[in-house]
């Protein structure tokens, strides 16, 4: 009886050691993901800032304005960051390996080609989160979908939006990003695969 019971807790034992384990194995598993994917969005990040600053390096004086700005002439002129151009792509993509934009838009009114827009595709669910989030002194207005989007949805967006007249759209001006509650990020970002899209528009 006494070996039974000593067999017994030790079946027990190692029943509990092999959960313990798995569990453990879960967890770095989960840390690993969660590192990559901070990596990526820090790689997103320092992509979006060398494109802006560099497009306005180039033309954020030019009496002109963005006339002409589209991706073609973005490539010509270097404004995407070389590890951009990854090995295997035609076209230049994000630390994501999705989709980039870069095209002029209007500013308001009879200002057609003020402002210009950058769009990210092919971001996951967590990318989007914090990408939307992210603050610049020449953001007009940010906007995020749960699946690719076509250029130029933040066209008709100006400095004089108001903020009220676009939330239903997913667009939120620069002034909102620091305040977008987590439900309306769940709601804007909800893709379940990497197919989030996030388009910026700057003056």
């Amino acid at each position: 009886m006494a070996d039974f019971k000593k067999q017994k807790v030790g079946l027990i034992y190692k029943v509990a050691a092999f959960v313990a384990f798995l569990f453990l194995g879960y967890l770095g598993i989960r840390s690993y993901k969660e590192s990559v994917e901070k990596l990526k969005i820090n790689g997103c990040i320092d992509e979006l800032g060398e494109i802006v600053r560099n497009v306005q390096d180039m033309m954020g004086r030019n009496a002109s304005g963005y006339k002409g700005l589209d991706y073609n002439l973005a490539v010509s002129l270097q404004f995407f960051p070389k590890q951009m151009f990854r090995e295997g792509f035609n076209e230049a993509v994000n630390t994501y390996l999705g989709g980039v934009d870069l095209f002029y838009s209007s500013l308001g009114e009879g200002n057609v080609d003020g402002a210009y827009e950058i769009s990210f595709q092919g971001l996951s669910s967590m990318a989007c989160k914090a990408l939307i989030k992210l603050k610049f002194d020449t953001l007009i207005a940010v906007g995020a979908y749960p699946s690719a989007t076509p250029s130029g949805v933040l066209d008709e967006i100006y400095l004089s939006t108001d903020p009220k007249d676009i939330k239903s759209r997913y667009i939120f001006k620069s002034e909102q990003t620091g305040f977008i509650s987590e439900n309306v990020l769940d709601d804007v970002c909800g893709c379940s695969d990497d197919t989030c899209t996030v388009v910026w528009k700057f003056r």
